[in-house]
């Protein structure tokens, strides 16, 4: 839903030590108060919404209501547009009459002419029948109250807001309308080759990076410039349509007009589809190319012009995509909270629940209790990133200021990035989404969760393991041969060794992955622990180290062996090296209900961590981030250890 306008009340652009200074308190202080209990809300989606999800069926310039469940029958238009019309749309309306709510017949419809014909056009092309259009889908306000609870218009369209997310994840076509037209020849032919790649090639310089650099530096530059007037189009610029295109995922199609003097050229060149006056492509096939333009550019900016670099930047800001440019060690957060800033909002705090619905946040904040508070909004932003266990790297000892950072810049410094997902698997900005904190509080010393603390002990050298591989009989399981023999010999070690409810529990493992085919999976723990267990292979087939780990005990009483972990080949033949310490938590979704969704995903964290003694009276431990570290764990029947991640010395500093 993008409704276009402008306002001053937002303080995106204040400093962290202005914040403080304009609201007379510390950022901590702020932080905890922002993030109480009180303020709090579960984000939980109506799902009757989409059970019941209504969609107009067009009969000539007339727009007729029908209800589907969005559930089980995808096939409907999810439609992506401005309210507001750019500069290449004709804003007239009245053409189109839509069938109002509560059989109150037909009403011409506000929307913009060229939006239905351009959509209605696109719906006969594709042979769907059902448009859902937030203008006429969504029940508007019976009243201008955002709170009002007195009248069931008022409260369907909140509801509505809530989930309306789903109705772009959901739908099987959702569409965008772009208004900047393709006007030249040119213009087609150089789209054409910005889409098919052919404009850059992979740097041949054997890094695992993907660099990229122009095969034509004079085409690439004017291939930028073409991408810069398609992506300043008041589409690229919103916010609402940022979410609408980030959860419309894959299936995302963008329409781009085109003059009838380009049909010829257009069905000669393919690519672009069918139908006539659009070309259609790919939300993310045009995002990546576009990005690795971008980036085959950055590669040679000496030799661009001033005017260009920026055009970079401005490309890179609007259809960047994530997977191109951010490290597989980083969390996507920063830059989706840059994203949202950074795109028009009428109203500014509406920036939170966009950013829980791109980020799956399963705690919102109550704006209207933040407002009627006088809390800020950008410290909203950060309380409300913490409460959902975002992580913050508090390891740093410098004191090098961060009151000169606007929230977001800090965001981009101290949200941790030394995330490292497992060998196979292939998305490791979506493993990176899942590494959160669980059941976390916001307090005066930091973020407080629970979970378990290991204490490490015995470094285990692989490199010394037989070379030869002990013989399975009749292999079966999700594991490949050679990953359950190498299992099967750490077992035989352990066993060996005396560890023995380690090796047993390796032994369980494998027997009950022997009964395990296919690639779906029973329990996050289930996938959980396969991913671990290959990771384990990999490093016994590299010759890496592993380091045990036992439950930490507050008394310091010995316990036994429950976790092992992947470790580093540092101090070569010390196999007794000082005390380390891992942290971690497993949270399962929460499924919901018949009539709720709680946006929920599954989580996990497996952080090394510096324990610093218990603060007297409290007993509980406080713990600062080193770096991840990969393992496999058997917590069955072991309690939960509730710890506090103090908060970053650098942001602690920041006072009156």
């Amino acid at each position: 839903m993008d409704n276009d306008g402008s306002t001053n009340d937002d303080d995106k652009g204040q400093s962290l030590h202005e914040l403080s200074l304009h609201h007379g308190a510390s950022i901590v202080s702020q932080l905890v108060d922002i993030g109480s209990r009180h303020n709090q809300q579960p984000h939980e989606k109506f799902l009757p919404i989409i059970r019941r999800l209504q969609c107009l069926s067009p009969r000539g310039t007339k727009l007729f209501r029908g209800q589907i469940n969005a559930f089980d029958k995808q096939e409907y238009i999810a439609l992506s547009y401005t309210w507001k019309s750019s500069e290449h749309e004709d804003p007239k309306s009245g053409k189109y009459q839509v069938e109002g709510w509560d059989s109150q017949g037909l009403k011409s419809s506000a929307v913009r002419d060229c939006v239905f014909d351009r959509i209605l056009s696109y719906m006969r092309y594709a042979q769907v029948q059902l448009l859902w259009i937030d203008a006429h889908c969504i029940r508007q306000d019976e009243c201008d109250g955002d709170t009002c609870a007195h009248h069931s218009r008022c409260t369907e369209k909140r509801d509505a807001l809530q989930a309306m997310d789903l109705v772009y994840q959901l739908s099987s076509h959702p569409v965008a309308l772009l208004g900047r037209p393709m006007q030249e020849t040119s213009e087609l032919h150089l789209l054409k080759l910005i889409m098919t790649g052919k404009l850059v090639a992979k740097s041949d310089n054997g890094s695992e990076s993907p660099f990229w650099k122009p095969t034509e530096l004079g085409e690439a530059i004017r291939a930028l410039r073409l991408l810069h007037d398609i992506t300043q189009d008041l589409w690229w610029r919103r916010a609402w349509t940022f979410q609408e295109n980030y959860r419309g995922g894959r299936p995302m199609r963008l329409l781009i007009p085109y003059t009838s003097s380009l049909e010829s050229p257009k069905r000669c060149l393919k690519g672009f589809g069918k139908m006539p006056g659009e070309l259609c492509i790919k939300s993310v096939s045009f995002s990546t190319e576009a990005t690795y333009i971008c980036l085959a550019l950055n590669r040679v900016k000496r030799k661009l012009l001033p005017d260009d670099i920026q055009r970079i930047k401005d490309v890179l800001r609007a259809a960047g995509r994530y997977a191109a440019i951010l490290p597989a060690s980083s969390p996507m957060t920063p830059t989706v909270v840059t994203d949202i800033e950074e795109r028009g909002l009428s109203n500014p705090w509406d920036r939170l629940a966009i950013l829980a619905n791109c980020c799956q946040y399963s705690t919102r904040l109550d704006v209207e209790a933040l407002k009627q508070q006088n809390r800020s909004l950008s410290l909203s932003v950060l309380a409300m990133c913490s409460l959902n266990g975002e992580i913050l790297d508090n390891s740093d000892d410098s004191r090098t200021s961060t009151a000169p950072l606007t929230v977001s810049h800090f965001l981009r410094q101290y949200l941790f990035k030394g995330f490292s997902a497992p060998e196979n698997d292939t998305r490791p900005l979506t493993f990176n989404k899942g590494c959160r904190l669980t059941d976390v509080e916001l307090t005066t010393d930091g973020i407080s969760t629970k979970g378990h603390l290991w204490k490490l002990g015995r470094v285990i050298d692989t490199s010394e393991f037989p070379r030869k591989l002990p013989w399975i009989n009749n292999p079966r399981g999700r594991l490949t041969m050679d990953d359950r023999r190498r299992l099967l010999q750490l077992f035989l070690y352990l066993k060996k060794q005396n560890h023995r409810f380690l090796a047993d529990q390796i032994n369980i493992y494998l027997t009950h992955d022997a009964y395990r085919a296919g690639k779906n999976y029973a329990t996050f723990t289930e996938m959980y622990l396969h991913h671990m267990a290959i990771e384990l292979a990999v490093a016994i087939n590299s010759g890496r180290k592993l380091r045990l780990g036992s439950i930490w005990d507050s008394k310091r009483r010995k316990s036994e062996y429950r976790a092992i972990f992947m470790w580093p080949d540092e101090n070569e033949g010390d196999l007794s090296p000082p005390p380390a310490f891992v942290f971690t938590s497993a949270w399962f979704r929460n499924p919901g209900s018949d009539a709720h969704e709680p946006n929920d995903i599954d989580r996990h964290v497996s952080l090394e961590v510096s324990l610093e003694e218990p603060r007297v009276g409290t007993g509980v431990p406080h713990l600062r981030v080193r770096t991840w570290r990969l393992g496999m764990c058997f917590f069955e029947d072991c309690r939960l250890t509730g710890v506090v991640f103090p908060w970053p010395r650098a942001l602690r500093d920041i006072k009156l």
